[in-house]
């Protein structure tokens, strides 16, 4: 790996506090003015710069910058090379799976506590797992950090073009706006409208998922009618709660009888997309007694 030096040219005033975020205090520069050339440390350098045409920030060690996510993708590398880490030497993609699994849980337990400084070291933890996966694939020579970056990047912007490219948003609607680019970016525009929730979800976070999405174009399916109407956080909690409990008491199995009508709802949703597709229309331009007739006439 090539660790180089930073050139800054001083026609304007260097971003100290940024420089003091990637440097130590004692980290050695150079100022260059004319022909002279006053080697300092950065902490002294914010007073001596006047007259100077450069500063030279001579390279950092390999993981010095530790504020750095570029150092992150290093030390993940360290870790995996012959010399290194017993441990993360052995991992592969299906060995990291659960521990994936357990710091996403653990970033999202975090953000529920309000503790910042919790949430930060949660978010790290669940950066590292991004960052050795982008190792391995690189090992097997499929894609690397920066393909990631890239694809990230390149989707981000694509899906804002009211951002980026001072688009309208269509219709005034940018959650839809947001599920045809998703859909268009799909070959031939085939991405179902509920292909992006994994059907490894929990199944109640996959029911709302799954009801959120299709709320977005307009898709409300008929519900059963409750005697009451819910109002109220801990009631709501209380009535899943007797739910479960008397699926429990039935012999039933409360998870798998959602998941199963999370299948049927997704069946369903199919079923209107095939039909819609037949008619050479998008989702989105149905209205909601279009939708709902059609939603009938496929069930």
């Amino acid at each position: 790996m090539t660790i180089r030096a930073v050139a800054i040219a001083l026609d304007l005033a260097p971003d100290w506090s940024l420089l003091r975020t990637r440097y130590p205090s004692d980290h050695p520069v150079t100022i260059i003015g004319g022909e002279r050339e006053r080697a300092t440390t950065l902490a002294a350098a914010e007073s001596a710069v006047a007259g100077g045409r450069f500063l030279v920030l001579a390279p950092l060690e390999a993981f010095a910058d530790l504020a750095s996510l570029a150092t992150v993708t290093r030390i993940t590398e360290r870790l995996r090379a012959p010399d290194g880490c017993p441990w993360d030497r052995e991992q592969t993609h299906a060995s990291l799976r659960p521990h994936l699994l357990e710091e996403a849980y653990e970033a999202l337990a975090a953000l529920d506590s309000g503790d910042p400084a919790r949430l930060r070291d949660e978010l790290g933890d669940l950066f590292f797992q991004i960052a050795i996966h982008a190792q391995l694939a690189r090992e097997e020579g499929a894609f690397d950090a920066a393909e990631v970056a890239r694809r990230l990047n390149e989707k981000l912007i694509r899906r804002h073009p009211h951002v980026f490219k001072g688009q309208e948003i269509a219709g005034g609607d940018l959650l839809l706006q947001w599920e045809r680019i998703k859909r268009d970016e799909k070959e031939g525009g085939a991405q179902s409208l509920l292909g992006g929730v994994p059907r490894e979800l929990p199944a109640l976070f996959a029911a709302e998922r799954m009801q959120e999405r299709a709320a977005r174009v307009k898709l409300e399916p008929p519900r059963l009618e409750l005697p009451l109407d819910i109002d109220d956080e801990e009631f709501l909690g209380d009535l899943l709660f007797d739910l479960v409990a008397a699926a429990r008491l039935s012999g039933f199995d409360a998870e798998a009888a959602l998941r199963a009508a999370n299948e049927r709802f997704a069946a369903h949703v199919g079923r209107v997309e095939a039909r819609a597709a037949e008619s050479g229309r998008a989702l989105e331009s149905y209205a909601p007694d279009e939708m709902r007739q059609l939603w009938e006439e496929t069930a």
